[in-house]
């Protein structure tokens, strides 16, 4: 029986809240486990966190499916069916963020507190308590899905880390490495095939590591990285110390992972917290194309990113960022090598790529659009830094079950 690859990308509570409805759409409407080829998923920072809620609470959650009928009040509420609980919960305990400020434009995040190395898990173990009634202990992999985290290794010796005027890392080849962990088996795997060892990897351990967007400015900043450098978790690569973070510096779409792996079919739904059209880099350095990037994602710039041809790329964004498409669909996509992300080439027999893009096509679908859109934030769906009202998630989630309903047939296809 073939592998379906999944890839659920990075983009902080936007990758949790649409990472975490795409998943259960996909699985509900298009994948049974029971009858289908095995599926291999590969999480980045918030798609991570979704995609754990998925594995560990998911059978409890009321969803927000498609409502073309939907009203005003019911979308701006908590919907919870007989007991359950309400799928986005993990919202209301991210408001608090005290340590966390930041502009959203620039997604820079200021650390205002002083920090012990460990206190995102707690964060995390929190969410998962309090919002989904989930102990830490209880916490784990997934029991129908090959379950792939993703992070990002970063030398000591490089930090605080200097990027150039196209905001790629200097020095990203010689301390900058992709790693993830098979969060069944424990098994943990660096893009250089050195040895990894981290002295706490349960699998809230390293949900936490995936999605560690915060040390990013830290490990950037002279003045941040003497104050708060011991709030970042370590562990040793090949013997060196090493920090560990965020995965989407080096990968926000998870796409990676699956491409080591050389998995015949990929679906990658992407649902960044930055429209494609201020942000492409992600894509861009993976067809080997030079822009800009930020703090965030892709740290390590299209020369080193590179695995599709770059002849590919402009026909993928115009997909990506079409507001009626938003989904590039290729197929017999060759796979270059490529050392530093510890890919080997292959051919691709199908990628299908959907984005989370503003969509009028979506939002006057329903018999009340103008009451709808009216009520929306001016940061819908993929502009919000930390936290989203319960009407926008709702939204939110809606759009990524729709855009599941407008490619069913075609994702049904690919998984065969």
């Amino acid at each position: 029986m073939s592998t379906v690859g999944i890839a659920l990308s990075g983009g902080g509570i936007t990758g949790i809240v649409a990472g975490l409805s795409t998943f259960n759409s996909f699985v509900t409407r298009v994948y049974d486990a029971s009858s289908k080829p095995n599926l291999i998923a590969s999480t980045v920072s918030g798609g991570t966190i979704g995609f754990g809620i998925h594995a560990n609470a998911g059978s409890k959650l009321t969803y927000q499916l498609y409502d073309s009928g939907i009203s005003y009040d019911v979308a701006n509420s908590e919907v919870k069916e007989d007991g359950k609980i309400w799928y986005a919960n993990v919202v209301n305990y991210l408001n608090w963020a005290p340590f966390l400020t930041g502009e959203a434009s620039e997604r820079k995040t200021t650390m205002t507190g002083a920090m012990q190395s460990g206190w995102w898990t707690d964060v995390i173990d929190l969410m998962f308590w309090e919002g989904y009634s989930i102990h830490d202990y209880d916490i784990a992999g997934s029991d129908l899905y090959n379950w792939h985290a993703n992070f990002a290794l970063l030398d000591k010796g490089v930090c605080p880390i200097s990027r150039n005027d196209d905001g790629v890392m200097k020095k990203a080849e010689e301390g900058l490495v992709y790693a993830s962990m098979d969060m069944s088996s424990g098994e943990k795997v660096a893009a250089n095939n050195a040895t990894l060892e981290i002295k706490h990897d349960t699998v809230l351990d390293v949900m936490s590591y995936s999605s560690s967007f915060w040390t990013a400015s830290i490990v950037e900043d002279k003045t941040q990285y003497f104050f708060l450098k011991g709030s970042i978790s370590t562990g040793t690569l090949g013997g060196e110390d090493v920090y560990l973070n965020d995965g989407g510096i080096v990968d926000t779409t998870g796409i990676v992972t699956l491409l080591q792996k050389k998995v015949p079919k990929i679906v990658a739904f992407y649902n960044n917290n930055d429209p494609l059209s201020s942000l492409s880099s992600v894509f861009a350095y993976l067809f080997g194309v030079e822009v800009e990037t930020d703090t965030m994602n892709s740290l390590e710039g299209w020369e080193l990113g590179q695995v599709f041809d770059s002849g590919l790329y402009e026909e993928v964004l115009t997909n990506l960022t079409d507001p009626t498409i938003m989904r590039a669909h290729l197929t017999n996509l060759q796979v270059m090598d490529n050392t530093f992300l510890g890919v080997e080439g292959y051919a691709v027999e199908e990628i299908m790529i959907l984005s989370n893009e503003y969509s009028d096509e979506f939002l006057d679908s329903f018999n009340n659009a103008e009451d709808l859109k009216g009520g929306l934030d001016e940061k819908w769906p993929n502009q919000f830094p930390v936290s989203i009202p319960t009407f926008d998630c709702n939204m939110l989630a809606m759009k990524a079950d729709w855009l599941v309903l407008k490619y069913e047939e075609e994702l049904a296809a690919l998984v065969g």
